[in-house]
């Protein structure tokens, strides 16, 4: 089952769309992304005609000098506008415009409205926040094949492969607009699953992180979890790291084996990140056995996996040096969550001891990104 295009006369006229600093955002996104592409294609065929321009007028071998032009840059710049194109649609999947018409949920994309069948939909997860009346609402279905976004939207938010759709409370008239959702799935898929206590992982770090490290460290000294999922989580941060690198070597070249090196980097920031946690008991009085250590150290770097997503569409639109910056505020970001995870696992009164700790963090997550944007 597919995505309906919906014709000129099935428009809807009532959208149920987000405030205004949501808007400006994307659409601010968009122009940035297209901007630097197209001012990176125009400066590429500047610097690919302009020997060739001068030739003529200085009536030399045009036709010589044209053959000697490296083509690499041009080509670079092409597939840029490429990859942006791709980037501007998961843009449009973030947050989207929504609205409700016969044939199931529509959504603006970038060609256009599109409807989801009510009967495509098989999984309604509402995420809540302690500390916010915010929620978050993740609709999976079957209604894609091959396309990556409506997926990505799904892994960003820790709901698995299958494509997804999300919206939150400040979107227009939330409540009713839930109570029909519910009331048109249910319709069209008797089996549909409705989880309203979705525990979004991603999405709890970003806007609660404190207590969703005390519920982490809480549930990882009692019953814990299978370390096949911390292993997903410090996987994430290696594939987007990966991914920036790729690109880079796609649009810039380099070392193809440079992306197995940030594996194994991520990989032993595992391993030394769990020895520092367990380590910690030498210092300050609590029972924490390496396992335990083991299944922490990956959460706190979600977030900065999340942030790979922006910093490969810059890296696609040419701004290598905002994305890299962008980086930069990652592996902060990730340290301070780690030295907030120390600080609740061995219930310090004071946040400056996981910070001296956190100094070498730093370091060799600074390194590993120096690693990725190097050439």
């Amino acid at each position: 089952m597919t995505m309906i295009k919906l014709q000129q006369d099935e428009r809807p006229t009532y959208v149920l769309n987000y405030p205004r600093r949501v808007r400006w955002t994307k659409s601010g996104t968009i122009i940035l992304l297209v901007g630097i592409a197209l001012v990176r294609w125009v400066l590429a065929w500047g610097r690919f005609l302009l020997p060739v321009i001068q030739a003529l007028v200085e009536q030399a071998d045009a036709a010589q000098i044209l053959l000697a032009q490296p083509l690499r840059p041009l080509i670079s710049a092409h597939v840029s506008l490429l990859l942006v194109s791709g980037a501007v649609a998961l843009v449009y999947h973030v947050l989207p415009d929504l609205a409700l018409v016969d044939r199931g949920l529509a959504m603006r994309t970038l060609f256009g409205w599109r409807a989801i069948p009510w009967s495509a939909v098989k999984v309604v997860r509402i995420a809540q926040f302690e500390d916010s009346q915010r929620r978050l609402v993740l609709v999976q279905g079957d209604w894609v094949r091959w396309s990556p976004w409506p997926r990505l939207v799904s892994m960003c938010l820790g709901a698995g492969f299958e494509p997804g759709l999300v919206f939150s409370t400040d979107i227009r008239d939330f409540k009713p607009f839930v109570r029909r959702l519910y009331d048109e799935v249910n319709r069209a898929s008797p089996g549909a699953l409705f989880d309203p206590d979705f525990f979004s992982l991603p999405a709890r770090l970003v806007m609660e992180p404190v207590p969703s490290l005390d519920i982490l460290v809480e549930q990882a000294l009692s019953e814990g979890w299978p370390l096949s999922l911390s292993a997903q989580a410090m996987s994430a941060t290696a594939a987007g790291l990966v991914l920036v690198q790729i690109l880079l070597l796609v649009l810039e070249g380099g070392a193809w084996w440079m992306p197995l090196l940030v594996v194994a980097l991520c990989e032993v920031e595992w391993l030394i990140g769990a020895f520092y946690l367990f380590a910690l008991v030498e210092l300050f009085p609590a029972q924490v056995e390496f396992q335990e250590a083991a299944l922490l150290y990956p959460l706190p770097q979600v977030p900065r996996a999340l942030l790979t997503i922006p910093m490969a569409m810059l890296v696609a639109a040419g701004a290598h040096f905002v994305a890299a910056i962008l980086g930069l505020l990652g592996v902060l970001w990730a340290v301070l969550l780690t030295a907030l995870l120390v600080q609740r696992l061995y219930n310090l009164k004071s946040l400056f001891p996981a910070l001296v700790g956190g100094a070498f963090q730093a370091l060799y997550q600074f390194i590993v990104l120096a690693i990725v944007f190097g050439r």
